[in-house]
């Protein structure tokens, strides 16, 4: 009797469907019961495999979903935990850190000075408008660009409503 071939060689033969080692498997008993437990393990794992979902899944979980909305207060809670912890990371990194700490206090002070520019340029272009009368020609640009909006949005007309498109 010829010695029992290599399980990768009679593997290979099966998936090929010939070969020599295939015929010794027909003659030799513990080859024949080893190729029959390998085609009984392939069924169970065939068998195994995921069935697909019910093609009525999508409206089944929609419809749960409508049912039953998530009431307002969760949100609210869920929000307020999400930017409390976010808030507590953030401080818990600056008094860590006293480099970022440092930088915070002086795009502070950067910001605080740069509003202080602003505003006193905000007054001056005011003060300029006013002593030079040309508060009255803005209001008058000011009066015909929102007079041609509104015209314009009248003849348009109103948009369509969902129903109508």
């Amino acid at each position: 009797m010829t010695p029992c071939p290599d399980l990768e060689v009679l593997f290979a033969e099966l998936e090929a469907g010939e070969g020599p080692a295939l015929d010794h498997a027909a003659e030799c008993e513990a080859c024949a019961a080893l190729m029959e437990d390998h085609r009984l393990l392939e069924q169970d794992l065939f068998r195994l495999a995921d069935p697909l979902p019910p093609p009525s899944l999508v409206v089944n979980v929609m419809a749960r979903v409508a049912e039953s909305p998530v009431p307002q207060r969760r949100e609210v809670w869920t929000g307020l935990a999400i930017l409390l912890t976010s808030l507590g990371v953030g401080l818990g990194f600056l008094f860590t850190n006293d480099r970022a700490l440092g930088r915070m206090g002086t795009a502070f002070a950067s910001s605080v000075g740069n509003t202080r520019a602003f505003v006193e340029g905000l007054f001056s272009g005011a003060h300029a408008l006013w002593s030079t009368a040309g508060l009255a020609v803005a209001c008058i640009v000011a009066f015909v660009v929102f007079t041609s909006l509104f015209g314009l949005k009248r003849l348009a007309g109103s948009p369509p409503s969902l129903s109508e498109a």
